[in-house]
């Protein structure tokens, strides 16, 4: 493998056991159970070679045990994605494109939930790395911080045994399995909130064209897009986003109950160097929108972080409103493209799996 790529893939990695405090160690293997990279948490801890090694060594061995029985048990083209737990530890794994697959191992009472869909789209990440397709002009190695609110759930923690009720390997039993429903909704209507001059438009071009949008001009009224992208592990399933872009003038204030029907998600976006941009966010737009909505997610979005200096809104302020309203939370900089990307995937992973819990007639998600 080409240096470069190697140091990269290292850096995803790395990047992702940091920002993920439950993951004790995570692998890239080849199709063929060959180790690609791993990268763990007691190198963020500074343990001694010794101790790594014995750590590392013994968890390999599982792991290479594991892989090995997952590709007996399932010889499809597509390895897909699951959970495994051991007497100290939940494993999980998802493919990382065509040839690879990364596997995670964590603390036992890690939460699904708030892990999977960052692991979504760290292997998408990996998939392009491995490919030479991944754009460092548009996307980064970096994970966004998206803080998640404590009720969300994917139902990603009930846990079921595999139908065989046998151990794949000593006390580790497959707890959910990949099952597609026939009919699966793929068109999510995203609606983009809040003040004039907060970078909603911005912020939209970003995602849908990967531009830098200098030229600012206020929307007139709304404007609707579409874009289509696909999660690793599930190409035949294109999703669909409809992206409204509201106006915040307060002209415009009028008519948005006409383009709230049907929404999936909201974003409520404010420009962190302005306060009177959050304090509208809140008391306005989101509540607003959640009346007439109701229990659909919701992203507050702190924007122009390339104006640091400038800031008024803190992030804590933000994280702290944002659990208080139950809503994700991100800060991002649309005109540098910080977090964009990220934040509409993030969005998309979660709304796409929620719709394997409206569709599975038995309540259970399984997850491919």
């Amino acid at each position: 493998m080409p240096i470069r790529k190697s140091i990269n893939i290292s850096k995803l990695l790395k990047n992702f056991v940091e920002s993920q405090t439950d993951i004790k160690i995570v692998f890239l293997y080849s199709r063929q159970g060959l180790i690609i990279s791993k990268y763990g948490r007691l190198e963020l801890e500074g343990a001694n070679d010794d101790e790594i090694e014995q750590v590392h060594g013994a968890i390999t061995s599982l792991v290479e045990t594991l892989i090995t029985k997952v590709n007996m048990e399932y010889k499809t083209e597509n390895f897909g994605t699951g959970s495994f737990e051991t007497p100290d530890h939940r494993i999980i794994f998802l493919e990382a494109g065509q040839d690879a697959i990364m596997l995670c191992v964590c603390d036992y009472a890690t939460n699904l939930n708030k892990l999977f869909p960052v692991a979504y789209l760290v292997v998408e990440k990996l998939a392009q790395l491995l490919e030479e397709s991944f754009d460092f002009k548009y996307n980064s190695l970096e994970i966004p911080d998206l803080t998640v609110h404590d009720e969300f759930s994917l139902k990603l923690d009930q846990h079921y045994a595999s139908e065989k009720k046998e151990p794949l390997y000593d006390s580790v039993y497959l707890t959910h399995h990949i099952k597609r429903p026939e009919k699966i909704k793929k068109l999510f209507k995203l609606i983009i909130l809040g003040s004039a001059a907060v970078g909603k438009t911005t912020l939209v071009n970003s995602f849908l064209r990967k531009e830098q949008i200098s030229d600012y001009r206020p929307t007139l009224g709304i404007s609707i897009s579409t874009q289509k992208y696909y999660i690793q592990g599930f190409k035949d399933d294109i999703i669909s986003f409809l992206v409204y872009d509201l106006a915040g003038q307060e002209f415009f204030k009028r008519v948005r109950h006409e383009y709230y029907t049907g929404a999936n998600c909201a974003f409520v976006v404010y420009d962190i160097t302005r306060r009177e941009t959050f304090d509208e966010g809140v008391d306005f737009w989101f509540a607003d929108a959640k009346k007439m909505l109701g229990d659909i997610p919701f992203v507050l979005i702190g924007n122009k972080l390339d104006l640091e200096d400038q800031r008024e809104v803190t992030k804590e302020e933000g994280q702290k409103k944002a659990q208080e309203l139950r809503s994700f939370f991100i800060e991002t900089s649309a005109l540098e493209n910080i977090n964009v990307q990220d934040t509409f995937k993030l969005v998309g992973i979660g709304l796409f799996f929620q719709v394997f819990e409206d569709n599975d007639d038995d309540g259970v998600i399984k997850v491919l």
